[in-house]
């Protein structure tokens, strides 16, 4: 029976980056939510998306009519 490849021993420079590239979006992430200002903007962005208390207007319903009739052939 065939072996699969062993991945055992990763490039440490692969490791290297995975960790540093996780380490900045940990770091990024943590700076933006503990922003003081971060809560307002949450807030709004919440109101914004929904503050409207009127119902939505209902849109005009038109059928759509054919333009001509159809024609079924038989074949024969």
């Amino acid at each position: 029976m065939p072996k699969l490849p062993s991945h055992s021993n990763p490039d440490p420079r692969t490791i290297y980056w995975t960790v540093v590239a996780a380490s900045c979006g940990v770091l990024l992430l943590a700076g933006l939510t503990l922003t003081p200002s971060a809560s307002s903007w949450i807030s709004e962005a919440a109101q914004a998306e929904f503050a409207s208390t009127a119902p939505a207007e209902a849109a005009a319903v038109q059928v759509a009519q054919p333009a001509r009739t159809v024609r079924t052939v038989r074949a024969e």
